[in-house]
């Protein structure tokens, strides 16, 4: 499996192993959160096909989590996709470089990437091309084992006999942040980061009180995205 653009920039089946080897320990790490969004919505009282399907067709962890945090009864359809586009943003800026990267390779071959495209793949896959290596074949290898971590922990979670409660409830509850967390230091641009960083930090306490800890992340982090825009930063 093998195809070379005319820049030199191929999709190769090596390129797909090498990717797929160097991502083989997110197995484990996504499948351990996976595992714990799976009892979480069990604790919900989703089915387990529905779960397993938000984990596939969603596929975000980041924005999973917010919107476990804005579960009710009925489900806020409309505020959890406010907080999954808000969220998942960060995707428009990733696909538009990978297309820097790679701008001859065809949409058919692209966008199905694109549909596992994680933010560990895509820091993979772009410190690749800054040694000379752009091969969309390790993108998708990359991407690949983090999917299968991510939605099997899912499934594995939802099924095991854990309850819902006690550690795993702790657990749950700090996903949002500790996905926030790890999105940070792919955010981080020096100095002029930290104007809007405090100033999301400052609205997010400020409305967690009222709001809750999943609003006060979206509201804050939307302000700050704000004040970074006004000013012109780059993305």
């Amino acid at each position: 499996m093998s195809s070379t653009t005319s820049l030199g920039r191929p999709f190769t089946a090596a390129g797909f192993r090498r990717g797929f080897i160097a991502a083989l320990p997110f197995i484990i790490s996504n499948g351990i959160a996976g595992a714990v969004m799976g009892v979480a919505y069990r604790g919900l009282g989703l089915g387990f096909g529905a779960s397993v399907l938000f984990s596939t067709v969603v596929y975000s962890a980041t924005a999973q989590a917010v919107t476990l945090g804005l579960w009710a009864l009925p489900p806020p359809v409309a505020a959890m996709m406010l907080a999954c586009a808000a969220t998942n943003a960060r995707y428009l800026v990733m696909s538009a470089h990978l297309r820097q990267l790679f701008p001859d390779m065809p949409r058919r071959l692209m966008l199905p990437i694109l549909l596992i495209l994680g933010d560990a793949s895509w820091l993979m896959t772009v410190a690749e091309a800054e040694k000379g290596r752009r091969d969309a074949g390790y993108l998708l290898g990359s991407s690949v084992p983090m999917a299968i971590g991510w939605i099997g922990g899912t499934a594995l979670g939802y099924a095991t006999p854990l309850t819902p409660h006690g550690p795993v409830a702790i657990a749950a509850a700090f996903l949002p942040l500790a996905f926030i967390a790890s999105l940070l230091p792919t955010q981080w641009r020096g100095t002029r980061s930290l104007l809007p960083w405090a100033v999301a930090a400052v609205v997010g306490v400020a409305v967690a009180g009222t709001l809750g800890q999943s609003w006060a992340m979206l509201i804050g982090g939307g302000v700050g995205t704000l004040v970074s825009a006004v000013r012109g930063d780059d993305a």
